[in-house]
């Protein structure tokens, strides 16, 4: 069973749903006892396609390189998936090379419950800078879900709220959505921000507030939580000056 307690940010924006600032506790409870605990672990990740991509906006890999980096790379259970990746969105990386800065796998410190510390994962994000225009980049190259455009909004909101600071305060996101269009095929979209619905701090706040207490009610009903594997993940904890 996966842990409660560390749950990938696309998931807590599925758990907040369509209309997040409507969103109960209740209703975060009702999603994650459904959707997510009744869920088998993948056999595979997208690791080396993320990889790849951060590769490719440095101009560091070619076209034919990044597909040859997931063939040979990662679980082979997933290499297919991984390459299917990595050409959907190979051109639109290479189109639009830049300065990037890996972030890496973070697991965000967002509350306490039962005394067990309480995380969000953000997996792989980079930030790239073009044109004295910033980005934190995520990747969503799931083909098992492909999220609506208000869970992306909220996923790249607590992102921006994340590392969109200091140097990136002025950042934009960018979310790389390669998943099933609606004929079940992989297809890709960049999405932008300045597009979309950003949330301020005050409202991921309130976000994240609605989505811990959900967690709280799961725990209530009884559910037995297990310990969040957190191997790989630099932690942001927030007594860090500037956490959300």
């Amino acid at each position: 069973m996966s842990s409660i307690f560390l749950i990938n940010v696309l998931d807590v924006a599925r758990a907040l749903g369509i209309k997040p600032t409507m969103a109960t506790p209740e209703a975060v409870a009702a999603w994650t006892v459904k959707e997510y605990l009744t869920r088998s672990g993948g056999s595979f990740n997208y690791d080396p396609s993320i990889a790849a991509t951060f590769d490719l906006f440095r101009g560091q890999h070619t076209f034919e390189s990044s597909v040859l980096y997931c063939l040979t790379h990662g679980n082979p259970k997933g290499r297919r998936q991984n390459v299917e990746a990595i050409k959907s969105v190979a051109r639109y990386a290479l189109a639009n090379v830049s300065t990037c800065y890996r972030i890496g796998h973070t697991a965000v410190v967002v509350g306490r419950i039962s005394g067990q510390t309480v995380y969000i994962g953000i997996k792989a994000p980079m930030v790239r800078v073009v044109h004295d225009e910033a980005f934190v980049v995520m990747p969503g190259y799931r083909m098992t879900y492909r999220p609506a455009e208000p869970e992306i909004d909220v996923a790249c909101s607590i992102a921006l709220a994340t590392f969109g600071r200091d140097d990136f305060s002025s950042a934009d996101f960018e979310y790389l959505c390669s998943g099933p269009d609606l004929s079940g095929r992989r297809s890709f979209k960049a999405i932008r921000g300045r597009d979309r619905r950003v949330y301020d701090r005050d409202a991921v706040d309130a976000l994240v507030d609605t989505y811990v207490r959900g967690l709280a009610l799961v725990l209530e009903a009884g559910i037995a939580p297990t310990k969040p594997d957190l191997r790989g993940y630099r932690i942001i904890d927030p007594s860090q000056p500037g956490f959300l």
